[in-house]
Parts: C-alpha cells; sequence; structure tokens
C-alpha cells in the first residue's frame, strides 16, 4: 500500500507498529503518562497522570490513531490466564500521552537546575 493512500476514510490498512509522540517513537511495550483531554467521563479524571504500558496500537476507519493502555497500578491489568477484561484497557489519542523516557529526562534536567 502507498502511504500517500492513507488519508482516504474506509482503507483497510494495517495499525502503524509505532507513534511519533513529541520526537519519540512509541511501541508496544512503552511506558506513558495520561493527560486524557476530552474530559468525557470520570475515567479522565481519575487517570490524569497516572503511568500505564502501551499493549497495542490501533487505527479505526478515520485514520485516526489510538494507544491502547492498561494503567500499571490497577490491580486488574494481568488477568490469570493473560487476559485483559473489559474495563482495564483504556483507549488515548497520541497527543493524550507523553513517552516516560521523556519525563524521566526532563525531571533529571529539573534536578540539575536547583
Amino acid at each position: 500500500m502507498n502511504l500517500t493512500d492513507r488519508g482516504h476514510p474506509g482503507d483497510d490498512y494495517s495499525p502503524p507498529s509505532s507513534v511519533c509522540i513529541a520526537g519519540k517513537a512509541v511501541r508496544i511495550g512503552d511506558l506513558v503518562r495520561l493527560h486524557p483531554t476530552a474530559r468525557a467521563d470520570a475515567f479522565d479524571m481519575l487517570l490524569e497522570g497516572k503511568v500505564a504500558q502501551v499493549v497495542k496500537i490501533e487505527q479505526d476507519f478515520e485514520n485516526r490513531v489510538y494507544l491502547v493502555v492498561t494503567v500499571n497500578d490497577d490491580p486488574g491489568h494481568v488477568q490469570w490466564d493473560e487476559r485483559v477484561l473489559p474495563g482495564h484497557r483504556f483507549f488515548f489519542f497520541p497527543e493524550e500521552v507523553v513517552p516516560l523516557d521523556d519525563l524521566v529526562k526532563d525531571i533529571k534536567g529539573r534536578e540539575q537546575e536547583t
């Protein structure tokens, strides 16, 4: 498939293997900090600032990319038979997360300034 054709809604294509966020490629298994912007429900407020792991990258028929994450401090994010039951996976747009590596570097930089 030609990447220039990705702008057509409804095209059948595989989701990307990584997403560029703040100049960093985020892949499955990477850690991110959540910053929901929609404020669509209580979960958006409860998940603000939480650390999560990217478990899947999805793309819908309108070419929107979503990161599917599990929250690290959720006791139910790991199931006994390796399933992830509903309510333990959350979908975020790339602009609603910050790669954790960048946060660690930013914190270390601030500590050195003081």
